[in-house]
């Protein structure tokens, strides 16, 4: 071929035949590099994924923190709904219980173990959260805030997923328990004390290890729904994969910035629960004199202590729903190379 041929034309690597060379593409004008985003656009390291939570947490507090907020207010009040029917249909268990030390002891250990299996079980309410982050979370990588009016309008048609598998992921985990616990009552009907105490210990210790591993395995379940569409059963699955590979970091990670947030939490809670506890004596012993004075404090006092339990709640859980979007998303990073697909998202914009 001539050498005016040879610039102007171009092999078919499917044909192997000659053929006119397509147009170049247009040059394009010089563009400053996309902004630098809140969470960085690579696999992150173990105390990268943690910090990044609280990075996350400060940096679109009114979807992640003020979501938790309105999530817990509202399970709180179906909470004291419950609670408040089974005070009034045992109410005169709880009179002949009044009645004797031992067994008020004995309830109050009851009590303080069903408040710690409870806060367990409301770990089906991070889904629902993370479901709720997760769009704020994939709008940090190029700096961008979600407030949650967006984030709420961004979920239409997954809002009723994202409540089904709560709801789901609720059920598995009370269900856990209760197949766990019912040998127990069936030894206390047998007149084995003995064998209810051990068969308790051990199933406390069980249920523990299955709701750790089944909460992991279906960690991002909420943020496979919110970011990838997906239905409750394909989102069952799409957790499930993604939580094959890298097990015992992710363990870490969710575990240790759970435990992390849930002390610091206390550790800022505590001095106000102690002052308002001190003004509360000082109150009731400088109004001896005056019943309504002194109701009307306790009950403020009361309703300040409820508060603040409801807003370090809100807070650890919001905490924990954006560290588990974090590793959602550094999962992909790691797996599926989604982090050139957030580089290329981001140079296009």
């Amino acid at each position: 071929m001539g050498q005016t041929n040879a610039w102007t034309s171009e092999v078919d690597w499917q044909t192997g035949q000659w053929q006119r060379r397509s147009p170049s593409p247009p040059s394009r004008r010089w563009q400053p590099p996309p902004p630098r985003g809140l969470l960085p656009k690579r696999p992150l390291t173990f105390i990268e994924a943690l910090d990044s939570g609280f990075r996350l947490l400060r940096f679109i507090p009114t979807l992640s923190v003020g979501s938790a907020l309105i999530v817990f207010t509202l399970w709180s009040l179906l909470l004291a709904a419950i609670g408040a029917l089974i005070a009034v249909q045992f109410l005169p268990f709880f009179n002949d219980l009044s009645g004797n030390d031992e067994a008020v002891s004995g309830f109050l250990a009851l009590a303080q173990l069903g408040s710690a299996s409870l806060s367990l079980l409301s770990l089906g309410l991070a889904h629902l959260l993370s479901g709720l982050i997760a769009t704020g979370t994939r709008a940090s990588f190029g700096a961008r805030r979600t407030t949650l009016s967006m984030a709420w309008r961004s979920l239409s048609g997954r809002r009723w997923r994202l409540v089904l598998a709560t709801l789901l992921m609720c059920a598995i985990n009370l269900g856990l328990l209760l197949a766990l616990t019912a040998p127990t009552l069936l030894f206390l009907g047998a007149d084995s004390a003995v064998l209810a105490f051990v068969w308790a210990a051990l199933a406390a210790l069980l249920w523990f290890i299955a709701l750790i591993w089944i909460n992991l395995r279906l960690a991002f379940l909420g943020s496979a729904i919110a970011v990838e569409d997906l239905s409750v059963r394909a989102g069952i699955r799409r957790s499930w994969r993604l939580t094959g590979r890298g097990f015992w970091r992710m363990l870490g990670q969710l575990a240790l910035g759970y435990f992390l947030s849930n002390q610091l939490v206390q550790l800022i809670i505590s001095p106000i629960v102690f002052i308002i506890s001190l003004a509360l004596g000082i109150g009731i012993a400088t109004t001896t004199d005056s019943t309504t004075a002194q109701t009307a404090i306790t009950l403020v006092s009361v309703g300040l202590l409820l508060g603040l339990t409801l807003i370090s709640s809100a807070v650890l859980f919001a905490y924990f729903a954006c560290l588990v979007t974090v590793c959602f998303f550094d999962q992909r990073m790691r797996t599926e190379g989604l982090d050139l697909v957030l580089i290329r998202a981001e140079e296009d914009r």
